[in-house]
């Protein structure tokens, strides 16, 4: 051997060091732009996929609000007999403690 330490990494002169940490902000920004933009693609992806979620939802309540869960006629019937009358208010309580023994007549 030649008798030099090879040390690898470190230099004494100063422009090497210079052009070193120059290299390595680029290489350090460019990594932290490649990042932002893969961040930003897989949170555009994932707000794609909850409106498709949200729509294809609404879709399927849409369908199912408006049709026979056994696959009858949408909509609701085009004649529905109504039946009219009269009707009295009953107090539930006040009737269990007319019904009771010893209650009110």
């Amino acid at each position: 051997m030649n008798g030099r330490q090879f040390s690898f990494g470190t230099s004494g002169n100063p422009l090497v060091q210079i052009l070193s940490m120059l290299v390595f902000g680029v290489l350090v920004i460019g990594a932290v732009i490649m990042g932002a933009f893969v961040l930003l693609a897989f949170l555009g992806l994932a707000a794609v996929a909850v409106v498709v979620f949200a729509i294809r939802g609404w879709w399927l309540r849409r369908k199912l609000r408006g049709s026979d869960p056994f696959g009858g006629e949408p909509g609701p019937a085009k004649s529905v007999p109504y039946i009219e009358g009269e009707y009295k208010v009953i107090d539930a309580d006040a009737d269990a403690r007319r019904r009771r023994p010893g209650g009110e007549s």
